[in-house]
């Protein structure tokens, strides 16, 4: 709402699209802009609609958020691979996947600015039952200054490290003990 009450004309996507067909229609009511894409980042031609969509609606992209992530947290004994592999296809691809979806967009406009958001553990490893998740939180944080370095001031690459925030992400570890 905040973005929306500065003028910003907004893309919101999700999985579940219903919760966010709600704030579209607050941010209307409020006088701005907005539409909601049903996306899967884990799905690269989910990406692609997404970026195809901001672009019809509003004939530019001027910022990304990469803000999807998935936390399942286990030790590494347990070798919970599935999960393994859905933090990576949402973690890591999810951000290749938003950046590969704009960034020749912004390219073009000679602007543009794309936000990612790690952890602070991708700054630190929490070790004991979040290696793998950590892992993928570091290499949001390498793609990010690979990008910054790459695009040299014609795009604009920030990474955002918060800490532990009162949100479900933590609720779909299936380890009851990480859980805990």
């Amino acid at each position: 709402m905040e973005l929306a009450k500065h003028g910003a004309k907004l893309v919101l996507a999700a999985r579940r699209v219903a919760r966010l067909q709600k704030l579209v229609e607050k941010i209307k009511a409020a006088g701005s802009e907005a539409i909601a894409v049903a996306t899967d980042v884990s799905k690269n031609i989910d990406v692609v609609a997404l970026a195809d969509a901001a672009k019809a609606k509003f004939g530019r992209i001027d910022v990304l958020v990469n803000n999807a992530g998935v936390m399942l947290m286990a030790p590494m004994a347990k070798c919970k691979v599935d999960e393994w592999e859905r933090m990576i296809d949402i973690n890591v691809k999810g951000v290749l996947y938003g950046i590969a979806a704009v960034l020749p967009t912004m390219q073009a406009q000679k602007s543009g600015q794309i936000i990612n958001i790690s952890s602070v553990a991708g700054l630190k490893v929490s070790s004991g039952i979040g290696t793998v998740y950590s892992a993928t939180k570091f290499a949001v944080k390498t793609i990010s200054e690979g990008l910054r370095a790459e695009s040299k001031g014609d795009v604009r690459v920030c990474t955002i490290y918060p800490g532990a925030i009162a949100t479900e992400l933590a609720q779909h570890s299936s380890d009851e003990a990480a859980k805990a």
